[in-house]
C-alpha cells in the first residue's frame, strides 16, 4: 500500500471520528449548535489540531492516534476548541504575552468542560488538572482566563508550574490565533469575527440561565466575557454638576481689541471680557461605603482614592465643597464632613475602613433626607453607592441621583431599583483603577 493510499485512509477515517464527535456535541450539547455551525473543520497536515475564530484545522494522524489512546479525548479538544472562540480567547491585543494567555485560556476552558460533568467528555488528564484547579480557585475565585492571566502574570509564578500546568490542560495549538501559522489565507476577509462570536456568546448564556439554569463555570465565564465594562472615571466626571464661577475666561477675551477700544473711544471698550466661565464642579455630594463584611479592606480604599484622584485632578474640589462620606452596614456608622481637599486627603490617611454586619442600604438614605431637612445639604448632586449589593433598597425613590457602585466579584447580575443607576466592577477592575 503507498503512503498515498494511507494517508487518504488516514483522512477517511479521521473524518469520521470528527463527524462522530460533533454529533455527539450536538446531541447532548444542544446550546453549542450555533457556535459548531460557524466552524469550518478541515484536515490539514501542517497541524496537530488546532482552532482559530473561522475554524479547526486537524491532522488526520493526530486525530486517529488522539482518538486510540483515548476515546473521549477527541470531543472532548474539539469542544475546547469551540469554548476558545464562545469565550473570545483569540481576540487579544499585541502586548499580551502568549505562552501566560495560551495557559490561561486551556485552564478556563478545561475547567468549564470538566463542570459539565458528562461522561462523554471525560479524560484523563482531568485527574490531572484538579490539584492546580483547587489552587487557583483558591487564588482567583472563578477561573477566567483574564483573572489566571493576571496570576500567572506576576512575579511568583515560575516557570516549572507554566510548563507542568500546560502540559495538563493542552487541548489545541493556538498558533492560529496570532497569524503566525501561515494559514492567513483561510480567514473570511469579508465577516467581522468578533462582532459574530460576541453575538453567539451572549445568546448561549441567555439559553443556559433561560432554559438549562446551568450555573457552572461555563456560565460564569459567559458572564464575565459579556460584562458591561464601565468607565468608572469617565462615569464619575459626567456625575459631576454645571456651576457657573466668576472666573475670567482667559481663552476668550483678547486684550488688543479691549484695549484698542479704550484708545479710540476714551472709556468705552470694544469687547468687554467675559467674567463668568462655566466649570463643571462638584460641591454637595454623598459617598455612601458599604463596611458590611463583604465589603472592606483594601479595595475600599482604592475606591475612595480614585474618587478623590478624579475629583481633585479635574480641579473639581470648590472652596465651598460640602461633601459626606458614610460608612454604613445596617446603620450609619461614621459620617465624615469633608469641606476642602485638606479635609479629603487628611481622611484618606487617617480613617479606618471596618468591616461590620449586614447591610441595608435604607438608613443612609435617611441620613441624606434629614441632612437635606436640616439644610446641610442644600444643593445635592447625588449619593455614590459603594457595595456589594445585597441589601434592602428604599420603597420609594430618592429626590436626587444615585449610582450604586457594586463591587461584584460573583459574576451574577445585582438587582437595583430602575431610579438608581449602576456600575458593577470586579475587585480585580477597582484595584487596577
Amino acid at each position: 500500500m503507498s503512503l498515498t493510499d494511507r494517508d487518504r485512509q488516514a483522512k477517511e477515517l479521521s473524518q469520521e471520528i470528527i463527524t462522530l464527535a460533533r454529533n455527539t456535541l450536538l446531541v447532548n450539547l444542544r446550546f453549542i449548535d450555533r457556535a459548531a455551525g460557524n466552524l469550518r473543520i478541515m484536515p490539514d497536515m501542517n497541524f496537530g489540531f488546532a482552532g482559530s475564530s473561522a475554524m479547526i484545522l486537524y491532522s488526520p494522524w493526530t486525530v486517529i492516534r488522539t482518538y486510540m489512546e483515548e476515546e473521549n479525548a477527541v470531543t472532548r479538544n474539539l469542544l475546547h476548541c469551540i469554548l476558545h472562540n464562545v469565550f473570545r480567547h483569540s481576540f487579544v491585543g499585541e502586548g499580551i504575552d502568549k505562552a501566560k494567555w495560551n495557559l490561561a485560556c486551556d485552564i478556563a476552558v478545561e475547567n468549564a468542560i470538566n463542570g459539565l460533568d458528562r461522561d462523554f467528555l471525560r479524560a484523563g488528564r482531568a485527574a490531572e488538572q484538579k490539584e492546580v484547579i483547587e489552587y487557583l480557585t483558591d487564588k482567583v475565585g472563578y477561573l477566567t482566563a483574564e483573572r489566571i492571566y493576571s496570576f500567572i502574570c506576576r512575579d511568583t509564578f515560575s516557570i516549572i508550574h507554566s510548563l507542568e500546568w500546560a502540559e495538563y490542560f493542552a487541548g489545541d495549538e493556538h498558533d492560529l490565533w496570532y497569524g503566525d501559522s501561515g494559514a492567513d489565507y483561510l480567514i473570511p476577509a469579508d465577516i467581522d469575527l468578533e462582532e459574530l462570536w460576541k453575538d453567539i456568546s451572549r445568546r448561549m448564556q441567555t439559553e443556559l440561565e433561560v432554559f438549562s439554569k446551568e450555573e457552572g463555570a461555563l456560565t460564569q465565564n459567559l458572564r464575565e466575557i459579556n460584562r458591561v465594562r464601565y468607565n468608572y472615571t469617565e462615569f464619575l466626571r459626567k456625575f459631576g454638576i454645571h456651576r457657573e464661577t466668576m472666573k475670567l475666561s482667559e481663552e476668550e477675551f483678547d486684550n488688543n481689541y479691549y484695549t484698542y477700544g479704550l484708545d479710540l473711544y476714551g472709556n468705552i471698550p470694544l469687547i468687554e471680557p467675559l467674567e463668568y466661565k462655566d466649570n463643571r464642579n462638584i460641591r454637595d455630594f454623598v459617598i455612601a461605603i458599604d463596611t458590611s463584611g463583604s465589603v472592606q479592606g483594601e479595595v475600599v480604599q482604592k475606591f475612595i482614592q480614585h474618587t478623590h484622584d478624579v475629583l481633585a485632578g479635574q480641579s473639581r474640589l470648590d472652596s465651598d465643597l460640602n461633601m459626606y462620606i458614610l460608612q454604613c452596614d445596617d446603620a450609619v456608622r461614621d459620617a465624615e464632613h469633608i469641606t476642602s481637599q485638606e479635609d479629603f486627603e487628611r481622611y484618606l490617611r487617617e480613617k479606618k475602613i471596618n468591616g461590620l454586619g449586614q447591610t441595608d442600604f435604607r438608613p443612609v438614605f435617611e441620613y441624606v433626607d434629614g441632612l437635606i431637612a436640616e439644610g446641610k445639604l442644600h444643593d445635592l448632586r447625588g449619593v455614590l453607592y459603594f457595595t456589594d449589593g445585597k441589601g434592602r433598597f428604599p420603597a420609594r425613590a430618592p429626590e436626587y441621583d444615585v449610582a450604586f457602585i457594586i463591587h461584584n466579584d460573583s459574576l451574577t447580575d445585582t438587582w437595583v431599583p430602575d431610579w438608581a443607576m449602576k456600575i458593577e466592577m470586579p475587585a480585580e477592575e477597582i484595584m487596577n483603577l
